[in-house]
């Protein structure tokens, strides 16, 4: 099985348990294959994934909601970010 990107990867990601929710709405036909991966490893290890801009807005008003109920923030990064240190 072919990684999707770069080692370390998201799959990588995943898998280390530094993911706890992924947005992926993959436009092209790489990506679209990458996203295979991405969603095996998101079940495997039971990290929510959202597929849809619609469902993506909706959960993010639901946790920004949340997390003004709660203690502490609520932290955003693109896989990118995690890959840059």
């Amino acid at each position: 099985m072919t990684p999707p990107l770069g080692s370390p990867n998201v799959v990588d990601l995943i898998r280390a348990g530094k993911v706890d929710l992924i947005v992926n709405t993959p436009r092209s036909k790489q990506g679209r294959r990458d996203g295979y991966e991405i969603r095996r490893a998101a079940v495997d290890f039971s990290v929510p994934y959202i597929t849809t801009i619609q469902a993506a807005i909706a959960a993010g008003d639901a946790i920004m909601v949340a997390a003004g109920k709660g203690e502490g923030g609520v932290g955003v990064a693109a896989v990118r970010e995690y890959r840059e240190g």
